[in-house]
């Protein structure tokens, strides 16, 4: 369940940022807020790269349907 927030997460915030700016620029978000969570969580349950790449790959979801979408 907590990969799937993870994910969640990270199509969220590329999906929300990629409409007001940039898709690539949502990406960036997305990847940049997957890191600041491990950073946070280093000393209470320790880095996990897992939660990272699931966070990531939910960004690059999202950067992949703008593309697509852009495309139609």
């Amino acid at each position: 369940m907590d990969k799937l927030v993870h994910f969640l997460c990270g199509l969220v915030i590329s999906l929300v940022v990629g409409l007001f700016a940039a898709p690539y620029i949502g990406l960036i978000a997305a990847v940049l807020a997957g890191v600041a969570k491990e950073i946070y969580d280093i000393n209470r349950t320790g880095f996990s790269v897992l939660d990272l790449i699931f966070t990531v790959f939910g960004g690059l979801i999202s950067f992949i349907l703008f593309g697509l979408w852009k495309n139609l």
